[in-house]
């Protein structure tokens, strides 16, 4: 949460700014008039948010919880069991077995079947999908195109999918490059590394495979005279979370990305696409997709237009070279079933999944209701 916060689009997750408060202007053309608070004299109230363990149960009033963490494409998501006066109930939250922490699935399925579930509110992102790659297999489909790339090797995915950003950097490592991360990455990383040390999951971000990469600010200093703009300028191009990457011992720019290009796996925003104007990819070099594939006519016309962006920066020459290479945080069909299977809950309410596709949820189990907003569910 902190991390969206800080490095997000406004998001108040740990805090929340007070709306339509007003004070007394003192100074400027507003001198005298009541103008809106923001900034500075803007009041920041602090949520009061709970924080709990995975496996340890807790309650909410007379409801006893217990968290079950589940494997998905983000950190930290939990399935839930709710000991209530009337019944159990599960709550499957997003999950998959195809990613890292298969086990972690695993064991939430073995937790509804061991609580008896009345009634089990279970995903279906994905119900109607075959089954699909392992993480663990686009892993080793990143090592093969790496190794198959001559020069620059530009890849992007979700920032802050950690579980795709270690298959990068696993990959990364066995092909002898440095997986160069944003600092919106690296960020996270820092705070995984604050909080739980040497014990962490993911790299710390002064990882010796790591380059942190710090693109031009508003001001564009980062590849000027120090001496002549002194620092004080340049760390104020730059956002306070981003300002202490700029010490780091592995931070580099686009002047160490295009000199040695062979040396880096460099990931690119869909958005940040103008980095390669400085960068300039040299011929024989590629670009790695591991993202969603679009799953709707704008989504489409989107990566339509990226791909045209790549093509002019010389990183693919027509579709043989779009390397698509993704996995969904969602299980398929086969997944879920043996979900429903697992848990054995004497009811289903399917969720997160489209009206049409819950014919699968009632092909697998004999006692499913489909609700829509506002309806009432009884155990």
């Amino acid at each position: 949460m902190q991390n969206f916060d800080e490095t997000g689009q406004g998001e108040q997750y740990l805090t929340v700014t007070e709306a339509f408060q007003f004070h007394e202007s003192t100074s400027g053309q507003t001198a005298g008039q009541m103008v809106k608070n923001k900034g500075s004299t803007a009041t920041k109230i602090e949520r009061d948010v709970k924080t709990f363990e995975s496996y340890k149960k807790f309650n909410i009033d007379s409801i006893e919880v217990n968290p079950l963490p589940v494997d998905h494409s983000i950190t930290g998501v939990h399935g839930f069991v709710l000991h209530t006066s009337s019944g159990t109930i599960a709550n499957t939250a997003d999950l998959r077995f195809h990613g890292r922490r298969p086990k972690e699935t695993e064991k939430f399925v073995e937790g509804c079947a061991e609580s008896s579930v009345d009634l089990m509110l279970c995903e279906g992102t994905r119900i109607a999908a075959q089954p699909s790659m392992t993480e663990f297999d686009i892993e080793d489909k990143l090592v093969e195109l790496i190794n198959e790339t001559k020069n620059l090797v530009a890849c992007g995915y979700p920032v802050r999918d950690l579980d795709r950003l270690q298959s990068f950097y696993l990959a990364a490592k066995k092909t002898g490059r440095y997986l160069v991360i944003e600092p919106k990455q690296a960020y996270l990383l820092k705070l995984f590394r604050d909080e739980f040390g040497e014990s962490s999951p993911y790299p710390d971000p002064q990882d010796s495979s790591i380059k942190v990469y710090m693109q031009k600010g508003e001001w564009g200093l980062i590849d000027k005279d120090i001496n002549v703009y002194t620092r004080k300028l340049l760390d104020e191009d730059y956002k306070k979370w981003a300002r202490p990457f700029l010490d780091y011992p592995n931070v580099v720019d686009y002047r160490d990305v295009s000199g040695k290009q062979s040396e880096m796996l460099f990931t690119l925003n869909d958005y940040k696409i103008q980095e390669l104007i400085d960068i300039k990819p040299k011929e024989n070099s590629g670009y790695i997709r591991s993202l969603t594939e679009p799953f709707n006519d704008e989504m489409e016309f989107r990566q339509e237009r990226f791909k045209n962006w790549f093509v002019k920066f010389g990183l693919i020459n027509n579709d043989k070279d779009w390397h698509a290479v993704h996995v969904s945080g969602h299980g398929d069909g086969e997944q879920i079933k043996r979900v429903i299977d697992g848990a054995n809950a004497k009811k289903i309410i399917p969720i997160h999944t489209d009206p049409e596709n819950e014919v699968y949820h009632k092909k697998w189990h004999s006692n499913v209701q489909s609700v829509e907003r506002g309806e009432t569910a009884t155990i």
